[in-house]
C-alpha cells in the first residue's frame, strides 16, 4: 500500500513538472561558456573569495523574468513531494501550504533540454568538497544571462524533474546504500554510522528541512531582486538592499547541504528584516515631508513634526491654565511654532511675551495662539529640570514630549531649522504661512502680525525698516524727520578717527552760511558715539530684517532687501555714511567717496542755492565715485537662527552678481580682477570702469 501511495506520487510529481516546464520554448543548444573555476573548499572559503569567482559569469544587465508563476507551480510540487516521502508513517500525510498556481508569462520559457542539463549537473554524481565549487559553476554557466532570483527557480525547477522518483526509491529500497540524491545531499553531513533504518529516517528529516530552507532562501532571493528593481529605492535610502550578496545566496541554494543553507538563510533573513526596517523609515520620512509640503490640518502637521506614525496623542500643557490638554484643542487654531532647543532663548521668550498678551487680550486674534515645540535629542534628567524652568517662564501652550521629535529632517529640510529658535507661522489648515517669522517679530513686535511676508513688507515700506532703529538709539530724531527737508547723515565705522573727521566736517558744512541761507536743516548721528552693546543690538535688528526679507521666493527683487545688503556691508568697514534727505534715502557711501565729498564742499556748494542740497551733493558724489577703487561687497551672518539661501545677489546696481559664500560670509567684487592696490580696510583692489553706489 505505501509503495503504491508513493508511486502514485511520483507520478503525479513526474507528470505535473513535464507539465509546467513542456509550455516553455523547445530545446535549444546552450554554447559553452569557456570559465576555468580555482579548485578550492567553498565551505572554507570566504564569501568575498566565492564572490569573485562567480561574478564573472553573470550578467547584470540581465532583465528580470516573471519568476512568481514559474517558482509557485515548482515550490508547490516539491513541498508535495516532500510532505508525502517525509511522511514515514503515510496513513497520515503532513498538511502543506500551497501557493495558487499560475499560468507562467510567454516571455519566460527556459527549456526543457536546459532543465535536464541542470538536474543532472546537480545529481547525477557524487557530491564533495573537491567537487561542490565546479558543480555550482557548471550551473551558473548555463544560466549566465539570468537575474539572480531567475537562476534559482530555473535550478529549483530542474531540482524538481526527478525529486518525486528520488524520493520513492529512497524509501522503497531495503538495502543500506544510499540513493543518488541522498549521495549527493549528505555527502558534507558526516553523519554518525547507524542502521539502516535510522539512517534513512534521519535523511527524511534533513531533506524536509533542506527542502523548507531551500524554498525560504530561494523567496527571499525573489524579494530582494522584486525591491532591488524598484526604482524608487536607491543606495543611499535602503543601503542593506544593495549590499545584500545575492551572487552568495543564489550560490548556496544550489550547494545542497543542510547545515550551510541554514547559515545562509539565517544571514538573507537578517538583511531581509534591516531592509524592512529601512524601507520603513524611508516610508515613514517620505509621509512626514509629504505632510510637511501638503498637510491636511494643523493636527496632521504637529504629529508630522513630533510623533511617531502609529501615534495620534499628544499631551499640551496649557501655561494659562496649568493643565494638560489633548492635541485636539488646536485643530480650529492659527499656531506660532516656537521651536527651540533648551539652551539661550530667554531673549526669545521676551520678545514673545508681548505678541501672546496682545492676541489674548484682543477678541479679533482669539483664534492665534503661540506652541512650544522643544526639540531635545536626549532627555536626560538635566534636560527635563532646565525644560520646566523654562515653561515656567513661558504663558502659552507648551508640547510636553520626552522622547526625540521623528520630524527633524523635515523640520530642518524644509523649515530651515538648524539648532537656533524659530517661529513657524501656521493657519489652522496646516499651511505654514512663513517659515520663520521670528526675524520680523523680533524687529517690529506686534505691529507685523499675523507676521506673513506681505506684513513685513507693509511695515518696512519707505524706509521703515532703518528708521526704526535709528529712533531706538535717537527718539529725538522722529521730530527731525518730521520736517521732509531735513538731510541726516547717519555714519559709522570701525576706526574712530575716520568718525571723528566726519563730526569736524559735517559740524563745518551746517555752519556754512550758504547752508543756513538756503534753510537747509542737517542732522548728524553718529552710531560710534553709543555704547558697543546699543551697537550691537543695532546692526542685529538690521541683520533680522535681511533674515526675515529672504524667507520670500523672490527676495532678490526686492529693492528694500538691497539697501538692508549695503547697509550691512558697511559694519566692518573703517568708515561709511548714509545720507537722506527726510525719511528717503540719497546714499550709502564709503569713507574714501564720503570724506572727499565733505572736504571739498567749497567746490560744489554754490550750486546749493540752485539745485539745493540734496542734488548737489549727489553731483559731486556721482562724479567722485567714479575715481575711487571699487570695494567688494561683503557681509557677514554671525549666530544667526536658521538658514540662509546660497544664492544671494550682490546689491551694487551695477554689479548683480551671486554674492560668493564663505561659510555664512557674502562677498562679490563684481567680477573685478584686482591687482596689487590696497584700500583702508585691507582689501586689495583696483578700479575697473565706474561704478555707482546704491542711491
Amino acid at each position: 500500500m505505501a509503495t503504491r501511495i508513493l508511486k502514485s506520487a511520483a507520478s503525479a510529481v513526474t507528470t505535473a513538472t513535464t507539465s509546467a516546464v513542456a509550455t516553455l520554448s523547445p530545446p535549444v543548444t546552450t554554447p559553452k561558456i569557456a570559465y576555468v573555476t580555482l579548485p578550492f573548499n567553498p565551505f572554507d572559503a570566504a564569501d568575498d573569495v566565492i564572490s569573485k569567482n562567480i561574478i564573472g559569469i553573470h550578467d547584470a544587465q540581465a532583465v528580470r523574468q516573471d519568476v512568481d508563476s514559474l517558482y509557485g507551480v515548482v515550490s508547490n510540487i516539491v513541498k508535495s513531494s516532500a510532505s508525502i516521502g517525509s511522511s514515514i508513517d503515510l496513513k497520515q500525510v503532513k498538511s502543506i501550504d500551497l501557493v495558487e498556481d499560475k499560468v507562467p508569462q510567454s516571455g519566460f520559457k527556459p527549456s526543457y533540454t536546459l532543465l535536464k542539463e541542470i538536474a543532472c549537473q546537480m545529481t547525477c554524481h557524487s557530491f564533495n568538497t573537491t567537487n561542490a565549487h565546479e558543480s555550482v559553476v557548471g550551473v551558473l554557466e548555463k544560466l549566465k544571462s539570468y537575474t539572480w532570483d531567475t537562476k534559482a527557480v530555473i535550478a529549483l525547477s530542474a531540482f524538481s524533474l526527478d525529486f518525486g522518483e528520488t524520493w520513492r526509491l529512497s524509501l522503497v529500497q531495503a538495502k543500506k546504500e544510499l540513493s543518488a540524491f541522498e549521495l549527493h545531499v549528505f555527502k558534507l553531513e558526516d553523519e554518525p554510522s547507524v542502521d539502516a533504518k535510522t539512517t534513512k529516517e534521519n535523511n527524511a528529516d534533513l531533506i524536509s528541512a533542506l527542502v523548507d530552507r531551500t524554498l525560504q532562501l530561494i523567496d527571499g532571493i525573489i524579494k530582494l531582486e522584486k525591491l532591488i528593481v524598484n526604482k524608487n529605492y536607491t543606495n543611499k535610502d535602503v543601503p542593506t538592499l544593495f549590499k545584500a550578496p545575492r551572487d552568495l545566496y543564489t550560490y548556496w541554494v544550489k550547494n545542497e547541504i543542510v547545515a550551510r543553507v541554514k547559515v545562509v538563510l539565517s544571514q538573507l533573513n537578517a538583511d531581509l528584516e534591516q531592509i524592512k526596517l529601512e524601507i520603513d523609515a524611508l516610508e515613514d520620512i517620505t509621509w512626514r515631508l509629504t505632510v510637511f509640503q501638503t498637510p491636511s490640518g494643523i493636527l496632521e502637521l504637529l504629529r508630522a513634526l513630533i510623533l511617531p506614525k502609529d501615534i495620534k496623542q499628544l499631551d499640551i500643557f496649557d501655561s494659562t491654565t496649568k493643565q494638560l490638554v489633548n492635541l485636539d484643542e488646536l485643530k480650529t487654531q492659527n499656531l506660532f511654532l516656537f521651536i527651540s532647543g533648551l539652551d539661550n532663548i530667554e531673549d526669545e521668550i521676551t520678545s514673545l511675551k508681548p505678541i501672546h498678551d496682545s492676541i489674548t487680550k484682543d477678541k479679533d486674534r482669539k483664534d492665534y495662539k503661540i506652541l512650544w515645540v522643544p526639540v531635545v535629542e536626549n532627555w536626560t534628567d538635566e534636560a527635563k529640570e532646565k525644560f520646566e524652568r523654562l515653561k515656567s517662564l513661558i504663558p502659552w501652550y507648551v508640547v510636553q514630549y520626552f522622547s526625540p521629535i521623528k520630524g527633524y529632517k523635515p523640520l530642518k529640510e524644509e523649515w530651515g531649522y538648524n539648532g537656533k529658535p524659530i517661529v513657524v507661522a501656521t493657519n489652522a489648515r496646516g499651511e505654514v504661512i512663513n517659515k520663520n517669522a521670528l526675524h520680523l517679530i523680533l524687529v517690529w513686535g506686534i505691529s507685523a502680525f499675523p507676521f506673513r511676508p506681505e506684513d513685513e513688507i507693509i511695515v518696512s515700506q519707505n524706509g521703515k525698516w532703518l528708521w526704526s532703529e535709528i529712533i531706538k538709539i535717537y527718539p529725538d530724531v522722529e521730530a527731525a524727520l518730521g520736517n521732509p527737508n531735513t538731510i541726516v547723515f547717519f555714519y559709522g565705522g570701525t576706526d574712530i578717527k575716520v568718525t571723528q573727521k566726519y563730526d569736524t566736517l559735517l559740524e563745518k558744512i551746517k555752519k556754512d552760511p550758504v547752508t543756513s541761507q538756503t534753510d537747509t536743516p542737517i542732522v548728524t548721528i553718529n552710531l560710534s558715539t553709543v555704547d558697543i552693546t546699543t551697537q550691537n543690538k543695532f546692526w542685529l535688528n538690521i541683520t533680522n530684517s535681511f533674515l526675515s526679507k529672504i524667507q520670500k521666493p523672490d527676495f532678490n527683487l526686492d529693492s528694500t532687501l538691497k539697501d538692508i545688503q549695503t547697509l550691512l556691508s558697511m559694519k566692518t568697514e573703517n568708515g561709511w555714511s548714509l545720507v537722506s534727505k527726510g525719511k528717503n534715502v540719497l546714499t550709502f557711501g564709503y569713507n574714501e567717496v564720503i570724506t572727499t565729498v565733505l572736504e571739498t564742499f567749497d567746490t560744489w556748494k554754490n550750486r546749493v542755492p540752485h539745485v539745493g542740497f540734496e542734488f548737489a551733493f549727489k553731483e559731486k558724489y556721482e562724479v567722485t565715485v567714479t575715481s575711487v577703487a571699487v570695494h567688494c561687497v561683503h557681509f557677514e551672518l554671525n549666530n544667526i537662527r536658521s538658514g540662509v539661501p546660497n544664492n544671494v545677489t550682490c546689491p551694487n546696481p551695477s554689479c548683480g552678481l551671486n554674492m560668493e559664500v564663505q561659510s555664512v560670509n557674502y562677498k562679490c567684487c563684481h567680477g573685478v580682477v584686482h591687482k596689487d592696490q590696497s584700500t583702508a580696510n585691507g582689501e586689495v583692489l583696483t578700479l575697473k570702469g565706474p561704478i555707482v553706489v546704491p542711491k
